[in-house]
């Protein structure tokens, strides 16, 4: 795990630093980021170190769990990643047999994606412990700063869909193409 300092204590204490950021320890996004690569290394660490899957493949062994039959878009869609990435981590799954791609008649390009027995048989074994570390983390919290945070969370996740929705003004990302474009200074495409 990387070695990461510590949020100094004038933002977590006061909130203050979240109201008006001065530094990145401040920005809720950078924050967040922060506390998903430390506790997200332990996820990682019991998915691939104990089951040989990736974390991305466990995320669509979730989801498939409690939504069997989903398309692969809206699988990709639920989990927020884009189809290509979700294409790999299906055929990864189909390969180690954990999941099973089921077509409709006269039409192979309309799947409906389910857990096999083995996929179900892991998902059953590893969820109590992804769920008991989540616990873990939240034990410094009493339940109503639990259910504040929950509400908290959802609240900022409509906000970040709105933004997303509404915020066409922000270039857009060439991800496909190798990375970000090159823009010449008027910002216009240079290609």
């Amino acid at each position: 795990m990387p070695d990461i300092d510590p949020v100094p204590v004038r933002s977590t204490l006061t909130g203050d630093g979240l109201i008006h950021p001065t530094t990145a320890h401040d920005l809720l996004m950078y924050r967040l980021h922060r506390l998903l690569a430390v506790a997200g290394s332990l996820v990682v660490r019991l998915c691939e170190g104990g089951y040989g899957i990736t974390r991305r493949e466990w995320g669509l062994l979730m989801v498939l769990a409690q939504q069997p039959g989903l398309p692969p878009a809206a699988l990709a869609e639920h989990l927020g990643l884009d189809r290509a990435r979700t294409s790999r981590a299906i055929t990864s799954l189909l390969n180690k047999q954990l999941i099973t791609r089921s077509t409709m008649p006269g039409d192979r390009r309309h799947a409906m994606l389910f857990l096999t027995p083995a996929g179900l048989s892991l998902h059953d074994e590893l969820f109590p412990q992804i769920r008991a570390l989540n616990q873990d983390l939240l034990s410094q919290l009493t339940p109503g700063a639990v259910r504040a945070l929950d509400q908290a969370l959802a609240a900022m996740q409509q906000q970040a869909e709105a933004l997303v929705a509404t915020r066409t003004d922000l270039p857009r990302t060439y991800r496909l193409r190798g990375g970000r474009q090159q823009l010449s200074r008027g910002g216009q495409d240079s290609t």
